[in-house]
């Protein structure tokens, strides 16, 4: 008994089935996830010292978390910290 929604296309096996779900998870409003970067490449980005970063970690002046012994920096509020948002 042959299954109607398999396909045969270059010697794969494509099953074709109903999309509806994939549409509705892509409708759906998924939140912006924040981009997170390491001292370093903060450091690549723009040029200002380890030690900037760090301290402004420890002094809780930028929005950070720690993965294990590393800072994550989130990069969209360190620039809104430089463009004086929220203060």
């Amino acid at each position: 008994m042959k299954n109607t929604n398999t396909a045969v296309k270059n010697n794969l096996r494509v099953i074709e089935g109903d999309n509806s779900r994939q549409s509705a998870i892509n409708d759906r409003d998924l939140p912006k996830l924040p981009i997170m970067k390491t001292i370093k490449e903060m450091v690549a980005l723009t040029g200002r010292p380890y030690s900037y970063f760090r301290n402004l970690c420890i002094q809780n002046e930028i929005v950070y978390t720690k993965a294990g012994k590393k800072y994550l920096i989130n990069y969209e509020k360190y620039v809104d910290y430089l463009n004086g948002v929220g203060q």
